[in-house]
């Protein structure tokens, strides 16, 4: 009894972490408009629907009778599988997303066999009671997933073009890699994975929040009309195009350029003709336009 009641303490704390998290996040989403943020809340509004209903789960456990127990435990986890086995093919789907590579195949066949797969054993753990191997099964799929992803993240922590994203991308790896010994002791012993998912959730949770809390304090000391880099991110503008269009915007003629970044002229020419190409602009007066829209 003690031990249910410090567990649903736990995904309480994790529920409220997560609100707090997703709220944060919508409120940033609206700030600035990102692309990525709305993915981003997409995840963790996922995230947060299933610690719901973990909480729903372990309180019936507590107070319900058997009965109870069991009619709610139909109930309750087909939405729990259905939302985990999306949840397999969206983090890898953002995962692409975010590193700017398109979700193609064979990546976008494997995780959707995964995902099948997964589907498959939680169902069987559903009926098979008495045994814990589809339930670990299906956990160790799921625990591939979101490692498989972090994986290509880290890989290609270079290619993130938003600054924000990046920072928050190296947190998270961090966290994930933290939570590893306590990933391995809920392979073997799956009364475990009731409290590493609401920590892991938490922990994710304060993460998420301590970064918007940083943002939201540093936004009034932000230069009025001052253009940035995570405005121009939906046209995957890199930093050192960023670095290229201030100059242009200072006026600075292709030579003056490329001897302020250190850099040849020739490259500077392929730098200019990249974010021609990627603003659909044919001209340094179409592109000042465009940016000037954007402050």
């Amino acid at each position: 009894m003690l031990e249910q009641g410090l567990t649903l303490l736990l995904y309480v704390f994790a529920f409220a972490g997560g609100c707090m998290a997703l709220v944060l996040s919508v409120v940033f989403h609206i700030r600035e408009n990102y692309e990525w943020t709305r993915y981003f809340i997409i995840f963790v509004s996922s995230l947060l629907i299933i610690i719901v209903l973990q909480v729903f789960i372990v309180f019936i456990n507590i107070f319900a009778s058997e009965f109870i127990q069991i009619l709610f435990t139909y109930i309750i986890y087909p939405v729990i599988i259905a939302n985990a086995t999306f949840l397999i093919v969206f983090i890898p789907y953002f995962t692409t997303w975010i590193i700017g590579q398109p979700f193609r195949k064979p990546f976008s066949i494997i995780f959707y066999s995964l995902s099948t797969a997964f589907l498959a054993l939680s169902v069987l753990s559903m009926i098979f009671t008495r045994t814990n191997v589809f339930s670990t099964i299906s956990s160790g799929i799921f625990i591939f997933t979101l490692f498989a992803s972090i994986g290509v993240i880290l890989k290609n922590l270079k290619n993130i073009s938003s600054p924000d994203a990046r920072l928050v991308s190296k947190v998270i790896i961090i966290l994930s890699f933290a939570m590893i010994p306590l990933v391995i002791l809920s392979l073997i012993f799956p009364s475990v994975k009731n409290i590493m998912y609401p920590t892991y959730f938490l922990a994710f949770s304060i993460t998420i929040m301590v970064f918007l809390f940083i943002y939201f304090h540093r936004i009034p000391h932000k230069k009025e009309g001052e253009l940035s880099l995570d405005r121009l991110q939906k046209w995957k503008i890199t930093e050192r195009e960023f670095s290229v269009i201030i100059l242009i915007k200072k006026g600075y003629t292709n030579k003056e350029i490329a001897q302020d970044l250190s850099i040849s002229t020739n490259t500077v020419n392929n730098h200019i003709a990249n974010i021609f190409s990627k603003t659909q602009v044919r001209s340094r007066i179409d592109l000042l336009n465009l940016l000037n829209e954007e402050q």
